[in-house]
């Protein structure tokens, strides 16, 4: 095939969430999708799709040796320990992850309750925006949210006084101008206002 014939792949296959699985995962079975759907297909070359499937095998097999490797390593360790040395170790590997989840629960909850917080006050919060607000004290992410709240209500007041300012009629009362020069005034609104600011130069 001529690589500079375009062919149509379906890149679900390259999809994130398929990337965090290992080469034994059973791949998720793709949902039905229209071919010809611009959102759902991308032209590319057999040498691009090639070039795409080798890069992905690549990463998987680095990924699968790093794993064999830490599992050499971890064996090796627990291999120079002794009975006690293997039990204090497995336990404080335990709690190291106890405490990682605990500390995760303790973050999702807290990004609930920002997200209480930003509705009480109609704001709807992306997740990306928890990110920034939420630590792991209860105190400063109110703190965080309140000044977030601030920000944004500033922004917004700016926001509506620049468009009533662009929108105020301009004032022609006194600007001195003549009848011709405001007949002249190409535009039909500031005319209208014009002319109605100087009435008595139409009398």
């Amino acid at each position: 095939m001529n690589t500079q014939d375009k062919v149509k792949f379906n890149l679900q296959f390259f999809s994130e969430s398929l990337n965090k699985g290992s080469l034994n995962d059973d791949p998720e079975k793709p949902k039905d999708t229209d071919l010809d759907s611009d959102e759902e297909t991308k032209t590319y070359t057999e040498e691009e799709f090639n070039k795409r499937l080798h890069d992905e095998l690549s990463r998987r097999m680095k990924q699968k040796e790093k794993e064999k490797q830490e599992a050499v390593e971890e064996a090796a360790k627990l291999a120079k320990m002794n009975k006690d040395q293997k039990a204090e170790y497995e336990r404080e590997k335990l709690e190291a992850e106890l405490n990682q989840l605990r500390a995760e629960k303790a973050m999702n909850e807290m990004r609930s309750e920002a997200r209480v917080m930003f509705k009480d006050k109609d704001i709807d919060v992306s997740d990306e925006l928890l990110d920034i607000v939420v630590s792991d004290s209860a105190e400063t992410t109110k703190n965080n949210v309140d000044n977030l709240t601030k920000i944004l209500d500033e922004m917004v007041q700016k926001k509506v006084q620049e468009t009533l300012r662009q929108n105020s009629p301009k004032s022609f009362s006194k600007s001195g101008l003549s009848r011709d020069e405001i007949l002249a005034i190409k535009d039909d609104s500031e005319r209208q206002s014009a002319i109605a600011q100087n009435m008595h130069l139409f009398n």
